[in-house]
């Protein structure tokens, strides 16, 4: 692995630790039986909400970071940079209600709920389009990409048997 993607597996790590530490410590018994407010939320939901919401805060900075690094890479690669950030944003976008929602639905009035809805939905199908049209701007770096990467297994397509010998 080149030593200038190794920052990659720290990030991963970090966010596995983040996602693994708010489980543990939110099945912990002072955080399960602690409320918070007048809504009886729990310390561990609470935790939960920290952790997840830090994992994907990471998740977003890994893809921001990557996809800076893609820009300052030469080559058909450099132009997959806005692709990669426009992935990243519509997973965490997306992911982001999933996370907000377990943590806010018992101190959320009816009333507002849809309200919070519509700004998800409008927040994710933007995201969603972006991705769209930076695959349609760069489909054409995003084919030589995959073509580079197709010829460079084909070159060495042939069985396992006849690469060993000489």
């Amino acid at each position: 692995m080149n030593s200038s993607w190794a920052w990659i597996g720290k990030y991963l790590v970090v966010i596995v630790v983040a996602l693994v530490l708010g489980s543990v410590l939110a099945g912990l018994e002072p955080f399960r039986s602690a409320t918070i407010g007048p809504a009886r939320v729990s310390a561990g939901s609470l935790v939960q909400f920290i952790a997840h919401s830090g994992a994907l805060a990471l998740l977003w900075a890994l893809g921001l970071r990557h996809a800076r690094q893609l820009r300052g890479a030469e080559g058909p690669a450099s132009h997959l940079a806005d692709t990669v950030l426009a992935l990243v944003t519509l997973i965490v976008a997306a992911s982001s209600y999933g996370v907000l929602m377990r943590f806010i639905t018992p101190m959320l009035s009816p009333e507002v709920k849809p309200y919070l809805d519509w700004i998800f939905i409008v927040g994710i199908l933007t995201a969603a389009l972006w991705l769209l049209w930076v695959l349609f701007t760069d489909s054409e770096a995003l084919l030589q990409a995959v073509g580079s990467v197709t010829s460079g297994r084909k070159k060495d397509s042939r069985p396992l048997v006849d690469q060993v010998r000489p």
